[in-house]
């Protein structure tokens, strides 16, 4: 039986080695064999399509894992420079179902305005607006366009938002499964998925807070956009959603249609006749803004921070924000004398507190070194996200971030009765009082939950002390505006957490004033560190020891023997929240907020 079982796999190993060659062999001829994307026909429709992921830091195209999708700046840059191209007649855009924030939406809407503000007509066309799960943000987007286009069959969720937080601590009792943590200090929420079966009171005031700022912003943008006055326009959300004719007859929408009459009546008002040209076609053959000039570093710093190498993921994963590969990236743009500043993207829930700290510091240096750093903050840059984006010259974020989350949660989940229940016990040889002290299995030893409470009072008075530092704050200011509180990038400006607020373009305007530049010098945008090519990505596939990563990441996951694991996974937990979980003393990272846009 084993023999034929050795035969089997040894098949199987075969042909998944001849399929592995021939793809790498097919990826190579294609890169070989490529040619340059066709020339730009002299009056034509630009097509953009706004559906699935959108994506803010760059990802490169894998030749395993596929097209990584749209991507923010691609989108904000093709428009910025289409509005002023004589031969773009317009704009037609396929909004389907995006995943996006408020102040992503945000950006892409400063982008397309900029766009409408050249006389050029833009219209856009979606299926369904969310009516049958709430489509306020998408919405918020579509109404940037001066035509909006809705499939008969389809709907507007216009409903209003929401904000939803997990709660295990029900299952946990259940499980015999004992919550040991501490927060600094009653706004800072995310324990309390495991500590309480709903929202404590200063959690609520503080998320109904945020709720209320991103809704008003996105009805004052809807009520200018379609010309709707506020009061009516809350009375309409408070009605729906909407059918195609009710969206229709309430001003919501301009068209009932299909896709092919879209297009038709978008060449017809942009007076070409010709086929659409696409984002990428388009972007292949023009000149990308802030391409000359004096050179700055733009480094983004994407998801949750950690402190692991970039390498651990192999070629073909994102590194998301590791805190190594992303200081490298700052201290390599300080030593480089041809980098005059640099432009800091920061979109992350934050993470480990140490791993934020040597952002922190490399920030710091730069600034220290006389090389301007002006952070740009995207969906979220809060808790260590913040913290990493405290020492920059200015800050700028756009009104929907979230950030602030000033301060520091950690402990651990005491598993010991679980394991019982499942006929698992657990023994230990220990040499130190409090060598069990991090056991998921194990209470906290005699005198823990004391040294517990002096990492966190240490790690929470060093956050605020760098937050008064570096924004010039004092301690009754501080108090006011942190103890884990989570703020819009709006009132973030109102207690000066931030600087300025807007997106791409206002940081870039940031950095050509730090530079002591005007605002129509130019610049030269570049990534830090450049992504691998697929090329590249291949020779480090067969390079040996980070293919074994990347293939056993496209394995499915398997079932283990972990209780955190197995919890989170019951919980419904994010990924990041596990990460979390992981590093007991010290989290900086907001709760797991599922907001309903």
């Amino acid at each position: 039986m084993r023999n034929i079982w050795k035969v089997v796999l040894g098949f199987f190993a075969s042909v998944g080695l001849l399929v592995f060659i021939g793809t790498v062999g097919g990826t190579i001829f294609v890169l070989t064999v490529s040619e340059e994307p066709e020339a730009l026909p002299d009056r034509f429709l630009l097509r953009i399509s706004l559906d699935g992921t959108i994506t803010d830091a760059p990802r490169p195209d894998s030749f395993l894992a596929g097209a990584a999708g749209t991507n923010l700046r691609d989108v904000v840059e093709a428009l910025q420079v289409a509005a002023g191209d004589d031969r773009v007649g317009g704009l037609a855009v396929y909004l389907g179902s995006p995943r996006i924030d408020v102040a992503t939406a945000q950006e892409l809407r400063d982008a397309i305005a900029g766009f409408r503000a050249s006389g050029k007509p833009a219209g856009v066309f979606t299926e369904d607006l969310g009516s049958m799960g709430g489509g306020m943000t998408g919405y918020y987007l579509a109404s940037a366009f001066d035509r909006i286009w809705l499939q008969p069959s389809g709907g507007v969720g216009l409903i209003g938002m929401a904000i939803e937080v997990p709660f295990g601590r029900g299952l946990l009792d259940k499980l015999e499964v004992t919550p040991r943590f501490g927060q600094r200090h009653e706004f800072k929420s995310a324990v309390e998925s495991y500590t309480r079966d709903s929202l404590s009171g200063p959690a609520r005031e503080n998320l109904r807070l945020l709720l209320a700022s991103l809704f008003r912003q996105e009805i004052a943008g809807i009520a200018v956009d379609r010309g709707i006055a506020e009061d009516q326009l809350r009375a309409i959300v408070d009605k729906g959603p909407y059918l195609a004719g009710e969206a229709l007859e309430r001003g919501l929408v301009d068209r009932l249609g299909y896709w092919d009459e879209f297009i038709d009546d978008a060449k017809t008002a942009a007076g070409d006749d010709g086929d659409p040209v696409f984002l990428g076609r388009y972007l292949a053959r023009i000149d990308r803004p802030n391409g000359s000039g004096p050179k700055v570093a733009l480094i983004h710093g994407s998801g949750a921070i950690t402190d692991g190498s970039a390498e651990d993921g192999g070629p073909f994963s994102d590194p998301g924000f590791s805190a190594h590969h992303v200081a490298a990236a700052i201290s390599d743009a300080i030593e480089d004398d041809d980098v005059k500043a640099i432009l800091f993207r920061v979109n992350s829930p934050g993470g480990s507190y140490v791993a934020s700290d040597i952002v922190w510091r490399e920030v710091r240096r730069a600034r220290d070194a006389g090389k301007p750093v002006i952070v740009s903050m995207a969906g979220v840059a809060a808790s260590g996200g913040y913290f990493v984006a405290m020492p920059a010259n200015r800050i700028v974020a756009q009104p929907g971030t979230i950030t602030g989350s000033i301060g520091v949660y950690g402990g651990k989940l005491v598993t010991e009765k679980l394991w019982r229940r499942v006929g698992v016990t657990w023994d230990s040889v220990e040499i130190g009082a409090r060598a069990g002290m991090w056991s998921f299995v194990h209470d906290f030893p005699p005198g823990g939950d004391a040294r517990l409470a002096a990492m966190l009072d240490f790690i929470y008075d060093d956050f605020t002390g760098k937050a008064m530092a570096d924004r010039g704050l004092d301690a009754s200011q501080i108090d006011a505006i942190a103890r884990g509180r989570v703020w819009s990038g709006e009132d973030a400006l109102a207690h000066g957490l931030v600087d300025v607020l807007g997106g791409y373009t206002v940081a870039i305007a940031e950095v050509k004033a730090a530079l002591g530049l005007g605002p129509d010098e130019d610049i030269t945008l570049d990534t830090w560190p450049k992504p691998l090519k697929p090329f590249e990505q291949i020779v480090k596939f067969l390079g040996g020891d980070a293919a074994q990563g990347d293939v056993a990441a496209m394995l499915p996951a398997a079932v283990g023997a972990d209780p955190l694991t197995m919890l989170a996974r019951e919980l419904g937990l994010p990924a990041e929240e596990l990460a979390a979980l992981r590093q007991p003393a010290g989290v900086l990272q907001m709760p797991p907020l599922r907001i309903r846009y």
